[in-house]
């Protein structure tokens, strides 16, 4: 089973239960000003390539954002199994002359118990600033049901068994999205979380990434996707 939903998970992340929720909010980055990029393919570096988003407001207020954020775990709490876990994909940012970690705000979620802080190290980043060190990695935190079990599927044959994940981001967006998965990220997250006819989530679906991984891996799979564009990407993807 795949089904792709078009809209927000304030109203479509109900009536559900999933083992595993694997996903990437927006980040937030509060940029309103055009992308400069491009430059790479020439062996320089992009002056502005995190910028200019399109299709969702990414310049909300800091505090609204992560009121809204605590929300949404809290709200994928209510859809996971017993012994379902989220794993949330985000990293520090620096906003304001400082940086703002995501613990400012998983920490205030009751209903989830981090188990897991996983670096993913992408190798690449889009923020070329002259003034700070370049961010080539993101976070994978990992946070099972208050009082439920932690269903680590480990087994011999899982390739990633450390809490530093070496996996580039070597493809282009698909269909121009900003934020892509590496399908072998998706994959690793769903070996280890999730057994095969479980449940996959993906509340910000965006092109569809874990939605093949899911199908790949013998998932069942639900996801959420307000843009029209990448709804419409997600859903040829993966031909549901």
């Amino acid at each position: 089973m795949i089904v792709i939903k078009k809209g927000t998970w304030q109203r479509n992340l109900k009536g559900i239960t999933a083992d595993l929720v694997f996903t990437s909010p927006p980040y937030n980055i509060g940029s309103k000003a055009a992308r400069k990029d491009g430059y790479r393919a020439a062996g320089k570096f992009d002056p502005k390539s995190y910028g200019g988003i399109t299709g969702y407001a990414d310049n909300l207020p800091e505090e609204k954002y992560q009121a809204e954020q605590v929300a949404f775990l809290n709200r994928c709490a209510t859809v996971l199994s017993d012994d379902g876990v989220v794993v949330y994909n985000h990293k520090p940012r620096r906003k304001g002359g400082r940086m703002i970690h995501p613990m400012s705000w998983i920490g205030q979620c009751e209903q989830l118990e981090l188990m897991e802080e996983v670096v993913w190290d992408r190798g690449s980043t889009h923020n070329h600033c002259p003034q700070l060190m370049w961010p080539t990695t993101e976070r994978l935190y990992v946070l099972k049901k208050a009082g439920g079990r932690y269903p680590l599927r480990s087994h011999s044959g899982m390739e990633f068994r450390s809490d530093v994940w070496r996996i580039p981001l070597t493809t282009r967006p698909h269909g121009g999205h900003a934020c892509p998965f590496a399908l072998k990220l998706a994959s690793a997250v769903i070996e280890a979380w999730s057994s095969p006819g479980d449940l996959v989530c993906d509340p910000y679906t965006g092109s569809g990434t874990t939605a093949i991984a899911a199908k790949e891996l013998g998932r069942d799979f639900y996801g959420i996707e307000k843009s029209a564009k990448y709804h419409a990407i997600a859903k040829e993807r993966v031909a549901v």
